[in-house]
């Protein structure tokens, strides 16, 4: 229903997906399929014959995922940003054919449109997660350029201490994993499973880590350490939450992904993702307040309790 009332919300992710699906796209395969033909020759020159099909494979999925990637969905920044469900795809084409693209020349140029990507990317996050802030806030006030500026400021810095903590976790994690796929490449491989397991279990307390910015008006590492501690008094409950919440958008991304890019049916499953995520997201900031309110409430009361303590002179063990 909030988001029912609140249409003009959805018109985030519906846009930001029409300018992917139907506009002009940056491409990087000049600039990278050297740099990929030459490293895979370096593979097949050090792999043993067994691993050669193997190696074929990846050359193969690689040339593919370079084919098909669009530096523009980059816009879809994270963990603040508007979702997008055609960045996921970079589909080639479109109702209106296979579109224009422009091949970036230098790495400098590359670097300039990533740069300018992320920044906008950024921004208009910021306003969408306001707006879906407010909608679901008891007393919600009007947003104010003050208010977008420091959230804005805030998703950078946070972007940038996620990057750095991935960084410090991924390292040591792959250089132990290429020891064991050295080995044995089952090993590796059972070892690769684990690995993002553990990386999945690092990683989720920092969930409601952007909640923080816009409910509290939190900077970036206070409202990550909260989150963590939300996370932990509300392990089970957050869990399922999240679990569900993946569930649904994962399963109905199935369905609105049905079309093929070049039908405008695809519009169909942009505003039904747009409908869906925009709810989900809703319904994580009403989660995190109850969830706030609660923890607050607790430690409240445990204040109390031990106010109460101290002023009875103590415990009943500490009296004796």
């Amino acid at each position: 229903n909030t988001i029912a009332n609140h249409w003009y919300l959805i018109l985030f992710p519906v846009v930001i997906d029409a300018l992917l699906w139907l506009g002009p796209k940056l491409k990087v395969k000049t600039l990278m399929m050297p740099f990929i033909n030459t490293m895979t020759e370096n593979v097949l020159k050090i792999s043993p014959p067994e691993m050669l099909p193997t190696a074929q494979t990846y050359q193969a999925l690689w040339d593919q995922l370079i084919n098909q990637f669009n530096l523009t969905s980059l816009i879809r920044t994270l963990p603040i940003g508007v979702p997008s469900i055609i960045a996921r795809q970079s589909p080639l084409t479109s109702p209106l054919g296979p579109g224009i693209s422009y091949e970036l020349p230098t790495v400098n140029w590359v670097f300039i449109a990533l740069g300018i990507l992320l920044l906008v990317g950024f921004l208009l996050g910021s306003i969408y997660f306001i707006l879906v802030s407010q909608v679901t806030a008891p007393d919600a006030g009007k947003m104010s350029l003050k208010d977008v500026f420091s959230a804005y400021l805030q998703s950078l810095i946070m972007f940038c201490l996620m990057i750095i903590l991935l960084i410090l976790i991924s390292v040591p994690l792959l250089m132990l994993l290429s020891i064991l796929s050295l080995i044995n490449l089952g090993i590796g491989q059972f070892f690769m499973m684990v690995a993002a397991f553990l990386l999945l279990w690092l990683l989720m307390p920092l969930v409601f880590s952007p909640h923080g910015v816009f409910v509290l008006k939190q900077k970036a590492l206070p409202s990550m350490l909260i989150s963590v501690r939300l996370v932990r008094l509300f392990l089970p409950g957050t869990g399922l939450f999240v679990m569900t919440s993946i569930l649904i958008s994962e399963g109905l991304n199935m369905l609105w992904t049905i079309p093929d890019p070049d039908s405008w049916m695809t519009m169909i499953g942009i505003g039904g993702h747009a409908f869906i995520i925009t709810g989900l997201l809703a319904a994580s900031f009403i989660y995190y307040r109850e969830g706030l309110k609660w923890m607050q409430d607790n430690l409240q009361k445990m204040a109390e309790a031990t106010k109460m303590q101290q002023e009875n002179g103590g415990t009943t063990l500490e009296q004796r």
